[in-house]
């Protein structure tokens, strides 16, 4: 193991950092593998304060909507989201999972939203 150490481990199926970090604690303590890589750049929208709150698809939508505060999400809840294009039941759980927790629209008539 200690001349696979770490690459020769990471080439493994099943075995990431996370497993490495595990491997690392119980047979190489002091040992801590540091890929030569940068881990890409977590997505997001510029000039929106909701980007890590919601997943970014959802950010965008609301953003092509001129909603990109939670202020705005507020306000917008649940009619003015409704208009917007790409968004649906879906995403608008989720929205309520976030920022509306306990509530739940519920559209007039068949019950299912658009």
């Amino acid at each position: 193991m200690r001349n696979a150490y770490p690459l020769g481990l990471l080439a493994i199926k099943g075995i990431g950092l996370l497993r490495l970090r595990k491997i690392e604690r119980a047979f190489l303590p002091g040992h801590a593998y540091i890929p030569s890589h940068a881990l890409p750049n977590l997505p997001f929208v510029s000039g929106s304060c909701l980007n890590g709150s919601l997943p970014v698809a959802i950010v965008r939508a609301l953003a092509r909507g001129d909603i990109t505060t939670p202020e705005q999400l507020r306000q917008a809840y649940p009619h003015a989201l409704l208009k917007i294009r790409s968004l649906g039941e879906g995403s608008l759980r989720e929205i309520e999972r976030v920022f509306f927790p306990g509530q739940r629209y519920e559209p007039p008539g068949n019950g299912k939203i658009r």
